[in-house]
């Protein structure tokens, strides 16, 4: 472990990546509570206190940083926690705590992150448009990232975990990829239509291991609906997460990959799903080396 923390310090000081404009922002990130920086200890039940959006750290601002050193980019980070590929297009979709409530049982309910806690940027509609504005009256923006699907699986994580047969799991799993693959083309087509560079999406790791046929297929979809566009790449974030596992049984909680949770009477498993700063750290590495070899 001490060996892998190691060689990403000493990578994320000495890798470059692109070079962006000299004035304006240069990297959109769009997606999930993945690039948003998702910190659940910061929230109740584990916090009383109200947290601003910037005490939640995500991949890109880890990825911005390098960049920020060589003077190079300037980073609007537009994502949003519980964002599904619905709601991503349409607010009003159902999501898993961006614009509606999350629920967490046994601990108590979140509500809506986007007016409650607010984003690292302010916007009222849809990440889409928000996007969508950023691209068409920003044309120093150079690279976008995008992380979304994750809470289009947890909405219905629940129904998947009652299942004891294949047969079940795939009945719930496959109608929810179909929908998922329309809207990331949607997704996808509305981005390309406006901007042409160096367009990135990250997959998925496994929070843990009996979750790794689900993570496999959600990046499965995603990457088949990825190749339907030109000059896509895709940041392995999955293989990264499970080689730093292996030598702990596979888990990422073990290896320290996963946000530790406090003990208590609402605390059920060890680990958050969401990374820890090593874990984090893996998955900015992981988008450096797509941008590195993106056209």
């Amino acid at each position: 472990m001490i060996k892998l923390a190691t060689y990403i310090s000493f990578f994320l000081l000495v890798v470059p990546v692109w070079a962006g404009g000299e004035h304006g922002y240069t990297y959109l990130a769009l997606g999930d509570s993945l690039p948003f920086g998702m910190n659940v200890t910061l929230l109740p039940p584990y916090s009383d206190i109200k947290p601003s959006p910037a005490q939640f750290t995500g991949y890109p601002e880890s990825v911005a940083d390098i960049d920020r050193l060589l003077g190079m980019n300037q980073l609007i980070n537009a994502s949003c926690p519980g964002e599904t590929s619905g709601s991503f297009l349409v607010p009003s979709t159902p999501d898993n705590g961006c614009n509606s409530p999350h629920y967490q049982p046994p601990a108590p309910t979140i509500p809506p992150f986007k007016s409650t806690y607010g984003l690292h940027v302010s916007y009222t509609g849809s990440q889409m448009a928000f996007a969508a504005t950023q691209l068409e009256t920003n044309k120093n923006i150079k690279l976008v990232t995008l992380s979304i699907g994750a809470d289009d699986i947890l909405l219905n994580l629940t129904a998947l975990a009652d299942c004891t047969t294949t047969a079940c799991a795939d009945g719930i799993l496959t109608p929810i990829l179909q929908t998922y693959g329309a809207n990331l083309a949607t997704i996808l087509g509305n981005i390309r239509a406006l901007y042409s560079g160096k367009l990135i999406l990250l997959t998925y790791y496994s929070p843990s291991p009996a979750l790794n046929p689900v993570a496999q297929a959600l990046n499965s979809a995603m990457t088949a609906v990825a190749a339907q566009f030109p000059n896509i790449t895709i940041a392995n974030g999955y293989a990264p997460f499970q080689t730093a596992s292996a030598p702990f049984n596979g888990d990422p909680c073990q290896a320290g990959l996963l946000v530790r949770l406090p003990p208590g009477p609402y605390t059920v498993t060890p680990c958050d799903v969401h990374p820890s700063p090593l874990g984090r750290s893996i998955l900015s590495i992981a988008v450096e080396l797509a941008a590195l070899a993106a056209k």
